[in-house]
């Protein structure tokens, strides 16, 4: 034994394994603080470590058999004892343990960002619609302007054979000064749509041109003057010669949808415009939106997308806990079903109804079947991509549902509610460190929006980060002006960082809240759950159940319920809500 350590020694094989050894550590640091922040996936780290343990044994051979001298590398056999230049083969032995490491891992890290590189370059049949510019004399005409844009990105979404980003992430480029190749390079898109709008009594122009983004030639132009009656034939022309200019496919079902004019009343029409521009507002502007969309069915009341408006802003209104699920979910219901009575083939009353049936009905099935059908009528709708990441979740199909979303936020890359949805499905698949990567840049666009501080604080608490949440649920807290979802989950993470003080008087604000206003029981348990008391939770989640809480539809998966898991209520309750059953069936 003495003469096989002495040889290890002589061959420098145990300097080698240190050095080495030292290395991999400093490595494994260095990728741990710095791969979330550049956005990596938990993989990546996993992957940095198996190749330098990999590495390990390679080196030690590698010493063994060879010796680096001053003359080059040769066999250790080949090197005589009584060389007298032993420090300086061993400082070459080391550096090359060194070298070994680094290069290994360099390798690795060169393999992951191959991998996580932008999935499609500026080439091919993705494109952009640049927020068309409001040439009218009243600034308040900027619903039309956006709304005409909204329409047409929609009627280019249902070719198939485009691509085309979304009007949160266009809509971040109006007024902007970057050039047509700057933003072409920013979103990855090979042509830009951009145009103006001139609105005069009853008459408009429209402008629009087609241009290359890499080298700024127009592909096609076109100027429309005529009667406002005219918008909707505008609107399909405008999709016809792009899918041609692009020589994308256009089936005769997808002709038939674009040609098809949603309204004869161009009051009703105008109406739903401004609908739809408040419901993008989101918060207030959901009930805004939800009086235009009524308004235009006064008009129209066969008005098919104001139907499906009306629905949208119910279930928003119902899933947010604005207003209690029970009042909010059935008017959703109808008004989708409404809306496909009178145009089976739209799309977003699909989406509508698929969203009731997850997270009201509890039936993960048949929402998935809605919005399946929704994705076939809309390809590029990133809203029915994300309900359609939930209902897989509901299903257990954790990868499956990320790819969802992943497809989402390529067709909608600056969208903050887009992001948000991603780290929400992260955040569900237990992908906790990716979650908070993607809300960091949710941030950055948007530092106000209370959202994503508030998932940001459930991926930190989640991940037994309980202290780093705090700062996140009170900055939600804050900027929501105090919305209950979030105040219950600052009680709850007050709670288990020991102040239960803190924790029972959010407790005692939401209790008090609840006379004058509609506070659901799911948030009251969520605060008695960080305080411990479990048989109240359960009471209070029971009660959340009789009144269909969209928030149980995440009992039978999500990381906040593991702790209940063992209860047997808990579980009669999950068997109760059905979607483990469903689950279990695919």
């Amino acid at each position: 034994m003495k003469t096989f350590i002495a040889e290890l020694k002589r061959r420098r094989v145990i300097r080698v394994a240190g050095a080495y050894a030292i290395v991999a550590f400093v490595i494994w640091q260095v990728a741990e603080i710095a791969f979330p922040a550049l956005g990596f996936p938990d993989w990546t780290l996993a992957f940095i470590i198996v190749v330098t343990f990999l590495g390990f044994p390679i080196a030690l051979v590698f010493a063994w058999a060879f010796e680096i001298t001053p003359e080059g590398v040769r066999r250790t056999e080949s090197v005589t004892k009584a060389a007298d230049h032993s420090e300086t083969k061993g400082r070459l032995v080391l550096m090359v343990a060194v070298a070994a490491a680094v290069a290994l891992a360099l390798s690795a890290t060169w393999l992951v960002l191959r991998d996580i590189s932008p999935t499609h370059s500026p080439e091919g049949k993705w494109i952009a619609v640049l927020p068309f510019t409001n040439m009218s004399a009243e600034p308040e005409s900027e619903y039309f302007s956006d709304g005409i844009t909204d329409d047409i990105i929609t009627h280019l979404s249902k070719i198939a054979d485009l691509d085309v980003i979304s009007r949160t992430t266009v809509m971040r480029y109006k007024d902007t000064e970057l050039s047509l190749r700057a933003i072409g390079e920013e979103l990855g898109v090979a042509t830009i749509l951009e145009g103006g709008i001139r609105r005069v009594g009853d008459r408009v122009r429209i402008n629009a041109q087609l241009i290359d983004a890499q080298t700024d030639a127009h592909l096609w132009a076109e100027t429309y003057d005529r009667e406002l009656t005219d918008i909707f034939a505008i609107q399909t022309d405008v999709a016809e010669r792009i899918a041609d200019a692009l020589e994308a496919t256009l089936t005769a079902d997808e002709k038939a949808r674009i040609e098809r004019a949603p309204t004869e009343d161009l009051e009703a029409y105008d109406l739903y415009l401004r609908g739809r521009y408040f419901l993008n507002q989101r918060g207030e502007g959901i009930r805004q939106a939800l009086t235009y969309f009524e308004r235009a069915l006064e008009r129209d009341p066969d008005y098919a997308r104001a139907h499906a408006g009306v629905a949208d802003c119910f279930s928003l209104l119902g899933f947010y806990h604005y207003l209690r699920p029970k009042e909010a979910f059935p008017e959703a219901r109808a008004a989708a079903l409404r809306a496909l009575e009178l145009d089976g083939g739209l799309d977003e009353a699909h989406t509508s109804l698929a969203y009731v049936k997850a997270f009201f009905d509890w039936d993960a099935l048949g929402a998935a079947a809605e919005v399946e059908r929704a994705l076939e009528l809309h390809p590029n709708s990133p809203q029915a991509l994300h309900w359609y990441a939930a209902t897989l979740n509901m299903l257990e199909q954790p990868d499956e549902a990320v790819a969802q979303v992943e497809r989402a936020v390529l067709i909608d890359p600056l969208s903050v509610m887009e992001a948000a949805g991603y780290a929400w499905t992260l955040i569900n698949a237990r992908r906790y460190a990716e979650a908070r990567t993607r809300l960091q840049r949710a941030i950055e666009l948007d530092p106000g929006f209370a959202l994503a501080h508030w998932l940001l604080g459930e991926a930190h608490a989640y991940d037994s980060r309980i202290a780093d949440s705090l700062s996140h649920y009170q900055r939600a807290v804050d900027l929501s002006d105090r919305y209950p979802w979030f105040v219950s989950s600052l009680g709850y993470a007050l709670a288990r960082r020991g102040d239960g003080s803190g924790a029972r008087a959010i407790l005692a604000e939401l209790t008090e809240r609840s006379h004058q206003e509609y506070i659901s029981p799911f948030f009251l348990a969520v605060v008695h759950l960080g305080l411990g008391d479990k048989d109240k939770a359960l009471d209070l989640f029971e009660d959340a159940f009789e009144e269909r809480s969209p928030l149980l539809t995440g009992s039978h998966i999500g990381p906040f319920y593991d702790e209940l898991r063992s209860e047997p209520r808990f579980m009669a309750l999950v068997e109760r809500i059905g979607l483990a059953a469903q689950a279990s069936t695919e």
